[in-house]
């Protein structure tokens, strides 16, 4: 675990930082109600709604983080030009660069909750359809941007194309910058000579198509996932089994995951980009980077719903772990 002098020398670097999100962009509701009766319908729950809101998501949530976390997320993807739309740029009202495009629709995943548990969840949701124009708006903005590092968030919903991905690739090339990916299955092809990739267990698995058991086997795996893209890294986020990372000419580690209650592990993997790639650009050695990144998704998954951290929860979290390992600084 990282000591706490070091997490402020990384930490006090944040708001200095301007990180590119490229993705597919997703739009969260938030239906929270209680249940006290079945249906006489059907044998489903009668949900007396309490409360409704909206929060970003896909893409979205990885840019929520970074800007929770002090520093600048600017995001870049693709949304309809629908009312959606409006309500997704209430909540990320600065650093945009999204398209709203006419022939596409808002991503929008509906999700019903009660007691803190989830009921149903509703998508609304048809692949982008990033035509040519589209993608020449997106090559000019990328570009043209400040930044100091690139998260590609793929949710395989289309905003990421071949053209698109080799754009990021060659900005990052040629500022000198990492560019960090968080996959989705169908789009392997596309995360080749990147700097990192952090899929999670079960994405992991199809990459390498195997099943992964103990701390051995994933030790393996992310060093197959690093060698397979040529990436300088390659994380493997395991839930309760912790996170697992493979550097290149380096020993693989694996970082155990915090003891805690999971209420809802939606939006976790996007806080795991998030922290990892600002810390790394804030001067974290890969490590340290693992540890600021595990810290911030067990804070997470105790909350309800894509969620973001602040820098003090997350030093309140990395205090607790010092303190239960008898560590006071």
């Amino acid at each position: 675990m990282i000591k706490l002098k070091r997490f402020e020398e990384i930490c006090s670097k944040f708001n200095e930082k301007r990180i590119l999100i490229f993705g597919d962009i997703i739009l969260d509701r938030y239906i929270f109600g209680n249940v006290s009766r079945i249906s006489p319908e059907a044998p489903v729950p009668v949900v007396k709604i309490t409360k409704e809101e909206y929060r970003p998501g896909g893409a979205g949530n990885v840019a929520a983080n970074i800007d929770k976390l002090g520093a600048q997320g600017i995001l870049m993807g693709v949304c309809g030009d629908d009312g959606y739309y409006r309500e997704f740029m209430k909540l990320k009202g600065n650093n945009n660069f999204v398209i709203n495009s006419e022939i596409n629709k808002t991503l929008l995943k509906t999700r019903i909750i009660s007691q803190r548990q989830q009921i149903v969840r509703i998508d609304r949701e048809e692949k982008f359809n990033i035509i040519p124009g589209i993608e020449e708006e997106f090559f000019n903005r990328i570009k043209k941007l400040k930044i100091d590092a690139i998260i590609v968030s793929d949710y395989a919903k289309g905003t990421l194309t071949k053209q698109v991905m080799e754009a990021l690739k060659q900005r990052a090339k040629i500022s000198n910058i990492p560019i960090i990916v968080d996959p989705k299955p169908p789009n392997f092809d596309l995360y080749y000579d990147i700097d990192g990739i952090t899929p999670n267990l079960i994405e992991a698995e199809k990459i390498i198509n195997k099943k992964i058991g103990n701390n051995n086997d994933s030790f393996k795996a992310a060093r197959i996932i690093q060698r397979k893209f040529k990436t300088k890294f390659s994380l493997i986020t395991r839930g309760d089994m912790g996170i697992t990372a493979a550097e290149k000419g380096k020993k693989a580690f694996n970082v155990p995951a915090f003891s805690q209650e999971v209420f809802d592990v939606t939006g976790a993997g996007d806080t795991v980009a998030s922290v990892l790639t600002l810390s790394l650009v804030a001067g974290a050695t890969l490590r340290e980077a693992v540890s600021l990144a595990n810290a911030a998704a067990s804070i997470v998954i105790e909350k309800i719903g894509a969620s973001q951290v602040t820098v003090e929860e997350v030093r309140n979290r990395i205090k607790l772990d010092l303190r239960s390992r008898g560590i006071h600084k």
